[in-house]
């Protein structure tokens, strides 16, 4: 009866920020900004992120028409968990159809109205593994010939997930528990939009 009322009670706090995604926000407050809220992906050295190296995604913010989020960088630690390659695909297709627009929405918020997203999520794995991720992402100017990139912390959050079938992807991400946008300046976007 106790681990139960423990487990309960457990579930019922709301999960706070981990110290890696905190540390991670420092980071990117850190890098030079030429003008606004935002860096230039320029600006942007992993080696200052050693720490966070692991659990670092770089991902194309492709806002036109059809948007997209082609991943371009996967660490190690984030590669481990997944077990299978997924740079190169587009991020929307390891969602749910439903989930496009508020993924799509909330990109171009982080933009737009310049801002910072944290959420958790579970992520379900082709191995018929789930576990909780916590999300923290930052956007990233594009040069001249590039892209806006939004460089994301992605790592574990203790506790048991079930899990589901990933339905032939490598991931499945599922709609977020906790959501939230992180003020760097400019405020808090409205949402739902």
């Amino acid at each position: 009866m106790n681990v139960n009322l423990a487990q309960a009670e457990e579930a019922s706090v709301a999960p706070v920020r981990s110290a890696s995604s905190l540390e991670f926000e420092v980071l990117w407050r850190g890098l030079k900004k030429e003008s606004g809220l935002i860096p230039n992906r320029r600006e942007f050295k992993p080696e200052k992120a050693r720490s966070l190296l692991r659990d670092l995604v770089l991902v194309e913010a492709r806002l036109g028409e059809p948007p997209s989020f082609p991943i371009r960088l996967v660490g190690s630690g984030a590669q481990q968990r997944i077990q299978q390659n997924i740079v190169g695909h587009d991020y929307l297709d390891f969602l749910p159809p439903e989930l496009h627009a508020g993924a799509i929405e909330s990109g171009r918020l982080m933009f737009n109205h310049p801002c910072g997203l944290w959420q958790v999520m579970t992520m379900h794995y082709a191995r018929e593994y789930a576990q909780n991720v916590e999300i923290t992402a930052f956007p990233l100017l594009a040069d001249a010939n590039s892209v806006p990139l939004l460089l994301v912390l992605m790592q574990p959050v203790k506790g048991l997930v079930s899990a589901i079938q990933a339905q032939g992807r490598p991931i499945l991400v599922d709609t977020a528990s906790v959501f939230e946008f992180i003020d760097i300046g400019a405020g808090s976007p409205p949402w739902p939009v």
